[in-house]
């Protein structure tokens, strides 16, 4: 397992990224990060060859209903109940304040 040191510039950049301004005071994450990626390189010594990815952990198949067009209401039937209808379209009133 290789150990690749966080330097500053590299955290200087991951906050850049993650906008978070990281101050002087909290470099010590720098080595809180190189710990976390020694950690993961560890998964790299396992051999996944013969192992099925995962992408459900918990069995389930897909629980969404099939997207199937069915009868739906005309126009003129969806804006039948409306107050304000303009152009074949509702009018509300504004949700934004200018």
């Amino acid at each position: 397992m290789s150990s690749k040191v966080i330097t500053k510039k590299d955290l200087s950049r991951i906050a850049h990224l993650s906008r978070l301004p990281i101050t002087e005071k909290e470099s010590y994450i720098a080595d809180q990060l190189t710990q976390a990626t020694d950690y993961v390189q560890v998964l790299n010594e396992l051999n996944t060859q013969k192992i099925t990815p995962t992408y459900q952990v918990n069995n389930k198949k897909n629980v969404l209903r099939p997207d199937i067009v069915g009868q739906s209401f005309t126009q003129k039937d969806a804006l039948s109940q409306a107050s304000k209808t303009h152009d074949g379209y509702f009018v509300t009133s504004a949700t934004i304040k200018k």
